[in-house]
């Protein structure tokens, strides 16, 4: 490692900041936890010099944030009700139906900035106001609203 001036507990640093950024991109704080054990490596095998303190203090770094630190943050940062963005954003929201422009077609609806296909189990006619109630792929499930 001394060929490209990194030691070992530089390495558990940089694998330390992939994993908590890689958090980001994944729910549920498990790279998190996984990137303040890699941390905590970086410091045992700082101060023990040994690759055997490092592993000891990944898992006790990995232990107390499973145990203590996780369920802490799961309970202040990750709630319960959907998120008003998003898909879960969209339910609920009325939406105007436009007929396609082939006959017997789809029906669209412009939604967000997005042209949208409609699906329902109502006749839907273009101008109707209708509820979206659900949303699969980019396909809007909606409600007509009576007329």
């Amino acid at each position: 490692m001394n060929d490209i001036g990194l030691s070992p507990w530089h390495l558990w640093i940089i694998l330390s900041v992939l994993l908590i950024t890689a958090e980001i991109f994944v729910s549920g704080f498990v790279l998190a936890g996984l990137g303040f054990a890699a941390l905590c490596a970086a410091l045992g095998h700082y101060f023990g010099a040994e690759l055997g303190w490092a592993l000891l203090a990944y898992v006790i770094g990995a232990l107390l944030f499973f145990v203590g630190i996780r369920p802490f943050a799961l309970r202040t940062f990750m709630h319960r009700e959907p998120s008003p963005f998003g898909v879960h954003g969209m339910v609920g929201k009325q939406v105007t139906v436009i007929d396609g422009p082939d006959i017997g077609g789809k029906f669209y609806t412009v939604f967000r900035d997005s042209r949208w296909t409609l699906e329902s189990e109502d006749d839907l006619l273009e101008g109707d106001s209708a509820e979206i109630v659900a949303v699969k792929t980019s396909t809007l499930v909606v409600k007509r609203i009576a007329r």
